[in-house]
């Protein structure tokens, strides 16, 4: 399994010119002269994420915000890219529309996201039609972990097509090594930087150790320190999920 370190952290390895990892960009962050083909793997977001926890979407003219988007995805030759899954604001028959639009401007396609207002029909038709494809529902579906047993399904259904599917915003590291993702990401290695946690990789796993009598002296060190756990996180998940 392939884990994506995704959020705004290039301070952190950058100043080190080190990319050997795998990576998941959002399109609303990433700058020109990201050098995206350093990475192991890169996956750019399309940054709706953001729109559907309290960015404004009012005056937002989606067929513009596709147009510049696959202008970027067109330059920059990324492989992998997601659609624009803005179901919840224009209804999926719109959504389909901008991602047909999407793929036609890019030249290939995209990864389309599943959400669980599609149904399961939309599944099964994307994992026909497509090679990479995205679950979406832990994060923007609020998912409740009592039913992630379902997603096995989900997932043998993709493999059936020879499908590679992405769980988005997903390491709950007792479940991936029962949902057998192809990919997953997450921003979860900066928790340390915003609460004050040390992560430590402990046997197939990342364990926060937050002392309360001890400050932070040196954010920037507790960043390189965590991204190193998450990076041997993700080296085990390669070769053991």
């Amino acid at each position: 399994m392939k884990i994506y370190l995704a959020g705004i952290g290039n301070f952190c390895w950058q100043p080190r010119n080190f990319y050997n990892f795998y990576r998941l960009e959002s399109y609303l962050v990433i700058k020109k002269d990201d050098p995206i083909e350093r990475y192991k793997d890169f996956i750019l977001d399309s940054g709706i994420f953001s729109y559907l926890n309290g960015k404004k979407t009012e005056g937002v003219d989606w067929d513009k915000y596709v147009y510049d988007y696959a202008k970027l995805v067109r330059e920059r030759r990324i492989r992998n890219y997601v659609e624009v899954d803005v179901d919840k604001m224009i209804g999926l028959k719109e959504t389909e529309r901008l991602r047909r639009s999407l793929e036609t401007q890019v030249g290939w396609k995209s990864m389309p996201v599943w959400h669980t207002n599609r149904g399961y029909d939309k599944w099964l038709e994307i994992c026909r039609d497509y090679d990479y494809v995205c679950f979406g529902a832990f994060l923007t579906d609020n998912l409740d972990a009592s039913k992630y047993y379902l997603v096995e399904k989900f997932i043998s259904d993709a493999q059936k097509e020879n499908t590679k599917v992405h769980g988005l915003g997903f390491t709950n590291f007792n479940w991936l090594k029962k949902l057998k993702f192809y990919s997953v990401d997450s921003s979860s290695w900066l928790s340390g930087v915003r609460y004050g946690h040390l992560n430590m990789y402990e046997g197939g796993k990342v364990v926060n150790i937050h002392k309360k009598e001890h400050r932070i002296k040196d954010i920037y060190k507790l960043a390189w320190h965590n991204f190193n756990q998450w990076l041997l996180f993700s080296n085990y998940a390669e070769t053991h999920l």
